[in-house]
């Protein structure tokens, strides 16, 4: 039988960094308010597949703590140990004085569940773009591309490994791409990430309002990346704010022989795998590395990492790297 447990129970099992937090309301309850490092998993899609959960040391919370007790006896039933419930769920959270955090407040967008589709996820992410949105401008540069290079739906799909049918939508403006999409799609048309989110626009001085600020978002809505330069100019290097939430992981494959990332911890904390190498940094420290091996953002605190980075090619080099 899952163990319930009180709202500061659960805190302080939260603050031990060894439980995987999971909130099972809808994505929409999820944005307006939940338990720091928590993750959002829906309880339909739990109970669709309970064993996709199954891990040591889960805690569920929903809005009472029906859905999440739910959740816990599925995911017990299937060999998960150590299953906890949030006895009350994020009402009692609050009426404790327990702290609730919002899924990137800076952000306009809505982000999408942990195991929403990566590939038909559409979220209202711009990166800072002016109208028209991200979706029809990522629609209009692959389309473009894609008539340039003379390759068809079909031959794309082999080379990305993407749907035609996502391929399809996201050329007709009718589906924003999450930041691994664009990724693929850079990678296969061997071009810059910024390739694909620019417009043809020429603005002299641009003022990115935090306020208003959208982002790309990954599709578990835990990683988000803000392009911070004007993205209608073709810049000598890419400068993005990053976000990673807690006990989260976001992994990037070999970028483009040559390519750097100039990278700087603002908050919280991070582990950077570089090829076999590890870095620990704290809030303030910095690091320059080549992202032509495979390398990985980590999170291991329970507060949300922030970074800057600045990317850099390999001059008149076509590169597919992106802020990833």
């Amino acid at each position: 039988m899952p163990k319930i447990v009180a709202p500061k129970e659960a805190s302080a099992l939260i603050a031990q960094g060894d439980v995987d937090v999971i909130d099972v309301r809808e994505p929409s309850e999820w944005t307006q308010g939940h338990l720091p490092s928590s993750r959002n998993v829906p309880l339909a899609v739990v109970l669709a597949d309970p064993g996709k959960v199954r891990r040591h040391r889960v805690l569920f919370v929903c809005a009472r703590g029906i859905r999440s007790l739910k959740a816990a006896e599925a995911v017990e039933a299937v060999g998960g140990r150590e299953i906890f419930s949030v006895d009350g769920g994020t009402s009692a959270w609050q009426a404790a004085g327990l702290p609730i955090e919002e899924a990137f407040p800076a952000s306009t967008g809505t982000l999408p569940s942990m195991y929403a589709d990566p590939e038909t996820t559409i979220t209202d992410s711009s990166c800072g773009l002016p109208e028209p949105a991200l979706d029809a401008v990522v629609g209009e540069n692959l389309r473009k591309l894609r008539e340039t290079r003379g390759i068809s739906l079909d031959a794309l799909t082999r080379l990305t490994g993407l749907s035609r049918q996502l391929l399809g939508q996201i050329e007709m403006g009718r589906a924003a791409p999450s930041v691994s999409v664009v990724w693929k799609l850079a990678r296969a048309f061997e071009v810059p990430f910024s390739a694909l989110i620019s417009t043809t626009e020429r603005v002299e001085t641009s003022v990115l309002r935090g306020a208003h600020a959208k982002r790309l978002v990954s599709p578990d809505g835990r990683f988000s990346s803000r392009a911070l330069y004007n993205l209608a100019e073709k810049p000598p290097a890419e400068f993005y704010e990053l976000h990673l939430a807690g006990h989260s992981r976001e992994d990037a494959q070999p970028h483009q022989p040559g390519t750097r990332e100039n990278l700087v911890v603002t908050l919280g904390r991070l582990d950077l795998e570089v090829g076999a190498e590890r870095f620990e940094l704290m809030a303030g420290d910095a690091i320059v590395f080549s992202a032509d091996v495979p390398h990985a953002y980590v999170n291991p605190g329970n507060s949300e990492c922030r970074m800057y980075l600045v990317m850099t090619y390999v001059t008149g080099a076509a590169s597919q790297a992106g802020p990833s």
